[in-house]
């Protein structure tokens, strides 16, 4: 897998970058991501002109072993932290709001738990 991210309002750079899938993704909503020090629960979407499909897929990282990589839409993802999985769906997806950020696409450990 192929990724090459432009910047755009999602995101301030560029991101290119390569991935060997071993196996078949799947769609996702919610990851749990270690933030600031603390686990915590984050919605996430793809970003094209708005929001779209994530995606959990089973790669292998050079040097690392089996990893998963969360990718999105053409601009990457966009996150914001919620209080549990089940809270993704009331998430209304804005570049304006300041609680939520963007990032090209995440790598995580199989163990990653999503939602």
């Amino acid at each position: 897998m192929y990724l090459d991210i432009p910047a755009s309002d999602n995101l301030n750079e560029p991101a290119m970058a390569t991935f060997k899938e071993t196996g078949p993704g799947r769609a996702i909503r919610a990851v749990r991501l270690q933030l600031d020090g603390a686990w915590q629960w984050c919605a996430v979407t793809g970003w094209h002109d708005g929001p779209g499909e994530a995606r959990y897929t089973p790669i292998e990282e050079s040097g690392d072993g089996p990893a998963r990589l969360v990718s999105g839409g053409e601009h990457g993802l966009r996150l914001a932290r919620i209080a549990s999985a089940d809270a993704a769906a009331a998430v209304r997806w804005s570049l304006a709001d300041p609680a939520q950020w963007g990032e090209p696409f995440l790598i995580c450990t199989p163990e990653t738990a999503v939602g």
